[in-house]
């Protein structure tokens, strides 16, 4: 772990171009290492732990990593071009002010760097570089993922700098909540999944829920059944009808109205997530 997230723990050795490539020919563990040289291209490099290493201020170009950790490393105003990441990991790494430019990598590769949630606003900053990458390059398969994690980082440094400019409570707490909510059950529109999850569980808690209290809400006399109820829950959720029960309460006439703004919302998020998955 860094001491210092901004500077490599002492003591360290400082390494040229060449000192690297020697060390890396007979070592898969490179540590301790403050690399001087503006530049870094046109290698490959595989299975290589990084460890308390410094690329900070370095043109990294034309390289592909594959299956290589970078653990405790700083990449304080590296500009990453024309790089491949294949399988790779970094853990506790600093991107601060760091660039992307024709860059292949999987976002979740850089769900580890940061971890403490002070530096928020670097992890904010690295999944914009990301996302802006993945644009450029027209990378669709990883475009919303990135989206997801600057997604959740902007609402972790919303939330850090309210708290540091000491606003009231009330100005930021709710919305913070809203946010999370909206991540954690619809993944910010972006991550199908968690779309999918909260799709099913609403289904199964509104079919339960009106299957249970179908004899208190609905028109007498009736006799309530799975299938039935699965019926009435999905047309009336999808907006095509209460069909199946008829209410006769003004309980029933509720439920009737919350299945369908539940159907609403969750159609209307689902036609976003598909419409940013496909077009943008």
């Amino acid at each position: 772990m860094l001491t210092d997230f901004f500077k490599l723990n002492s003591p360290f050795e400082r390494f040229d171009r060449e000192t690297l490539a020697s060390h890396l020919k007979t070592s898969k563990h490179i540590c301790n290492v403050l690399y001087e040289p503006d530049l870094y291209a046109a290698d490959r490099v595989s299975g290589v732990v990084f460890e308390n290493v410094s690329f900070s201020k370095t043109v990294i170009t034309k390289l592909t990593f594959t299956d290589c950790t970078f653990k405790d490393c700083l990449f304080i105003g590296t500009d990453f071009k024309s790089v491949e990441l294949h399988d790779c990991i970094f853990e506790n790494c600093n991107f601060f002010k760091s660039t992307f430019h024709a860059v292949y990598a999987r976002p979740q590769q850089f769900r580890k760097a940061i971890q403490d949630e002070k530096y928020a606003n670097i992890a904010v900053h690295l999944y914009h570089q990301l996302r802006e990458n993945y644009y450029q390059e027209s990378q669709r398969e990883y475009k919303n993922e990135a989206e997801y994690y600057f997604g959740h980082w902007h609402r972790n440094n919303e939330f850090i700098q309210a708290k540091r400019k000491k606003k009231k409570w009330y100005l930021y707490r709710f919305q913070h909540i809203g946010s999370y909510l909206y991540g954690y059950l619809l993944g910010y529109g972006y991550r199908v999944r968690n779309l999918v999850a909260t799709t099913f569980g609403l289904l199964t808690i509104a079919t339960w829920a009106n299957h249970t209290f179908a004899k208190y809400l609905f028109a007498t006399p009736i006799e309530p059944s799975v299938v039935k109820t699965i019926y009435f829950t999905l047309t009336t959720m999808a907006t095509l009808g209460a069909s199946g029960y008829s209410p006769d309460t003004e309980i029933g006439y509720l439920f009737v109205v919350a299945n369908v703004i539940f159907g609403i919302s969750i159609l209307s998020a689902t036609i976003g997530a598909v419409f940013k998955k496909v077009i943008r």
